[in-house]
């Protein structure tokens, strides 16, 4: 399909200027910024009264967590999991995470999210849902040990070989869960897949004081050091929350080129901590932006986590962190932590066409002082009028293009009463 969006406001996260002009897409692809005489578009968008910005991109959630929401409350990150969600998870089919995925593909497509990263089980249910939803996606099989004969990681090569590349919007990783579900042996096995089949890796790192303790207890190290020790940070790799880092830990995420992805909702409603996003780009450091799962946020949305990130940094300075800091950490860094920033992350030329355009002309953004602080600080989810992902429009004014909604609210009303 052929779209022009027409005399829009445009922020490309090139860099911080939003300029008046148009877009146009042809296929999957942005052909023109400017003026096109001769271009037939099969649709024209007025753009004069939104703002119109690149996809965000949810580096770490786990969308088939979603009938897991408002279950297990006010409790602390260990306690939610051991007495709550291990034990429901064992009751997880593969009909209710595609469904459960469904239910999150549609909170982020209506919330902007163009791309996200996942790590979770049935993951091939949650691709059967992602064909449907047209998102771009990197899924990981979530890892622990023991895994008797490997069936776990040769479930995740499996993944691999049968999906990874698929419709040039999917991305398959391994998801070896964290230090404290996994032992040195499993992660070094890991590793070497990941070096054997090319191969990146999704982790929690350091999301808790607790999950430090207990790692120094066990192997007189922090777990960035044992990650390192293991090889697993001699691959592509996403780590989430990195709320708990010591200067020494620091210089190995940056030595290994490690991105960190930031989950403040999430890390705040289990009492985790706050990771001190400054100090980690001081340092360098590539850091993205996540919800985390549905279940501990309880959101799914990119601007919830964008506004708290913005807040919360405030806490160490009033001048920390930059409304374009944060909205970069949600587009381009993301982009960048999951290799795909020479197809997305930005609007330019020549790049994927994932985009999506914000209603400004509204009570919540006037006065139009400052268009970028405003995202961070004075928009709506409902604000979020298109959805553009690979030049397909997905989402427009409140309607979903390709999921069925109501089918969608039946069936997690429905499985949600099996499942808790």
């Amino acid at each position: 399909m052929n779209i022009e969006i027409k005399d829009t406001s445009i922020l490309s996260m090139v860099d911080d200027k939003v300029i008046k002009n148009s877009i146009y897409i042809k296929d999957d692809k942005i052909i023109h910024i400017g003026k096109l005489d001769d271009f037939n578009a099969d649709r024209i968008i007025e753009g004069e009264n939104y703002l119109t910005m690149p996809g965000f991109i949810n580096a770490h959630t786990h969308v088939g967590m979603s009938y897991f929401r408002n279950y297990g409350n006010d409790n602390d990150l260990m306690t939610w999991l051991n007495d709550y969600i291990f034990p429901a998870e064992e009751k997880l089919t593969e009909e209710i995470v595609y469904n459960a995925s469904l239910l999150s593909f549609a909170e982020m497509i209506a919330t902007g999210t163009t791309s996200f990263a996942d790590m979770y089980f049935y993951e091939q249910a949650t691709i059967k849902a992602l064909e449907k939803a047209k998102l771009r996606a990197q899924l990981a099989r979530g890892l622990s040990s023991p895994d008797a004969n490997y069936y776990r990681l040769k479930e995740n090569i499996e993944l691999f070989d049968k999906y990874n590349g698929l419709n040039n919007k999917l991305e398959i990783a391994l998801g070896p869960h964290a230090i404290y579900t996994t032992d040195k042996e499993y992660l070094k096995k890991i590793s070497d897949k990941s070096k054997e089949y090319a191969i990146p890796i999704h982790i929690h790192l350091s999301e808790t004081e607790y999950e430090n303790k207990h790692c120094y207890e066990k192997y007189g190290q922090s777990p960035s050091e044992v990650f390192d020790e293991c090889g697993i940070f001699d691959n592509r790799v996403i780590a989430a929350h990195g709320v708990h880092l010591s200067d020494n830990d620091l210089d190995i995420l940056k030595e290994k080129n490690i991105s960190i992805i930031h989950n403040p909702s999430s890390n705040l409603k289990l009492s985790s901590g706050i990771c001190d996003v400054s100090r980690l780009l001081d340092y360098g450091i590539n850091v993205c932006l996540g919800t985390d799962s549905a279940s501990s946020n309880n959101k799914q949305s990119m601007l919830k986590e964008i506004e708290i990130a913005s807040l919360i940094s405030k806490l160490k300075a009033a001048n920390n962190l930059k409304s374009y800091d944060v909205l970069k950490m949600a587009t381009v860094n993301g982009a960048k932590a999951l290799g795909i920033d020479d197809k997305v992350g930005t609007i330019e030329v020549g790049k994927k066409a994932d985009i999506i355009m914000i209603d400004i002309d509204n009570i919540n953004h006037l006065p139009c002082n400052d268009l970028i602080a405003s995202l961070c600080y004075s928009t709506y989810d409902s604000d979020i009028s298109y959805v553009i992902i690979d030049g397909d429009i997905v989402y427009e004014n409140g309607t979903y293009n390709y999921l069925d909604i109501d089918e969608i609210k039946y069936m997690a009303n429905k499985l949600s009463k099996e499942l808790l």
